[in-house]
């Protein structure tokens, strides 16, 4: 028989009060971390407005015009190839390499999403040397299938599609790869479209078979693949060739008889600025103005395909005609156009500038730069990829709500009391 005693009963109850209290002691710290951390994070970001506010004081953006971000992204500890599917990745990626600390003959390759998140490795280090820099950083050409599992990658003296599942290297080019490169895939993943320099290849994906333009239309072909500038229809699955009607070959004036054996007898009209050919046969499908005339654009297409960039700075949407979507002139080249913005990409390739046609009702801000970072590591220009969900849902998809967003003019404001602040604090 166990005796307990008045003393006892006592002490055990002071010690259940003390633990008690010690609870409710930690109970209510965790209370004050939760309800004080969003107070700390706001006071972090306005501090950063703050900052970049002040390095623009004496500079024609001082009213928030322009505005910048950077994602900054950990690259994982002995990373491994996952599951290469990305179909249903909602944003863009961008796709670039890392350069090898004491060998920058060796780097590895990567995707990251848009928002800075998932950096995933592609090929890991040492399997393919990176693409070649002569000045202008030609990884910027580097492209990624609907579905993550293909990549088109310019190498030193040709251009490589490379197998994410299986690690298979085929050269789809004998056109080395320092040079623009127009890429173009199905929303399948079945096939791509590779224009460099006088090439245009038509690729099958399950066989690797390479199919040239010229194979298809006949050697007096390469007079477009020389001359015209050309820009692509994601959506059509179409080739846009820009080409001046006055020139010899295929002009409004040009000889008959070339013409005929290049693309037979057809409905086609046989005049107009603009041939346009479906990118599943390589076949011509049509002919007219459709491009803005050549002394008033040189073309570069756009990145997605939904594009291109007059060198003057105006940008339209593909289609027959065209469309002018706005004008942003700068040394750059179109990305996309995704809702009512123009997206851009310098021509170093090292970050993405979205364009709004003028201020919202909560912003002064008409143009967003993103940055990516990683502590320690060199990366490359950037590639990019979509995914089939992003082809499927581009038009109703606003890729900026998933990104940092505008600083609205009552963040302006308390960033300038920041400053104020500091400088008579």
């Amino acid at each position: 028989m166990v005796v307990v005693t008045s003393l006892e009963n006592g002490l055990r109850m002071k010690n259940k009060i003390l633990l008690g209290l010690g609870l409710t002691t930690v109970v209510v710290a965790g209370v004050g971390y939760i309800a004080t951390k969003p107070y700390f994070d706001e006071k972090a970001r306005i501090e950063l407005l703050a900052d970049q506010l002040e390095s623009r004081i004496n500079t024609r953006f001082n009213d928030g015009s322009k505005w910048r971000y950077r994602y900054s992204f950990e690259i994982p500890k002995n990373p491994k190839v996952g599951d290469w599917n990305t179909e249903n990745v909602t944003l863009p990626q961008v796709l670039f390499t890392i350069e090898n600390r004491e060998d920058k003959s060796k780097v590895s390759y990567w995707a990251l999403n848009i928002d800075g998140t998932d950096p995933q490795l592609l090929i890991p280090e040492g399997i393919l040397p990176p693409a070649p820099n002569t000045g202008i950083d030609y990884a910027k050409y580097m492209s990624r299938s609907p579905n993550g599992r293909y990549l088109v990658i310019p190498q030193k003296d040709s251009t490589v599609l490379y197998d994410v599942s299986s690690g298979e290297i085929t050269e789809i080019s004998e056109v080395y790869g320092s040079t623009r490169h127009d890429i173009m895939w199905d929303t399948d993943s079945t096939q791509v479209v590779v224009k460099k320099r006088d090439e245009l290849l038509l690729v099958k994906l399950d066989t690797k078979e390479v199919v040239k333009f010229t194979d298809v239309n006949g050697s007096w072909a390469e007079y477009l693949t020389s001359f015209a500038k050309p820009y692509l229809s994601q959506s059509e699955q179409a080739i846009y060739f820009s080409y001046e009607p006055g020139l010899a070959g295929f002009g409004c004036k040009g000889r008959k008889e070339e013409y005929l054996e290049t693309f037979g007898e057809s409905d086609v009209p046989k005049c107009g600025n603009t041939f346009v050919f479906d990118a599943q046969t390589l076949k011509l499908v049509d002919r007219g103005d459709f491009t803005p005339d050549s002394y008033d654009c040189n073309v570069w297409g756009g990145t997605y395909g939904d594009g291109f960039y007059c060198l003057g700075g105006a940008a339209y949407r593909s289609g027959r005609p065209s469309e002018k979507i706005g004008n942003f002139p700068a040394t750059v080249d179109l990305l996309a156009f995704n809702d009512s913005d123009m997206w851009f990409v310098p021509v170093n390739g090292r970050n993405i500038r979205r364009v709004l046609h003028q201020p919202n009702e909560n912003s002064p801000t008409t143009e967003m730069l993103y940055l990516y970072g990683a502590k320690g590591v060199k990366k490359s220009a950037f590639g990019f990829g979509f995914s089939r969900y992003v082809i499927e849902h581009k038009e109703t998809d606003n890729w900026s709500e998933s990104l940092y967003p505008l600083p609205t003019y009552a963040d302006l404001e308390k960033a300038k009391a920041v400053l104020k602040e500091r400088n008579h604090g």
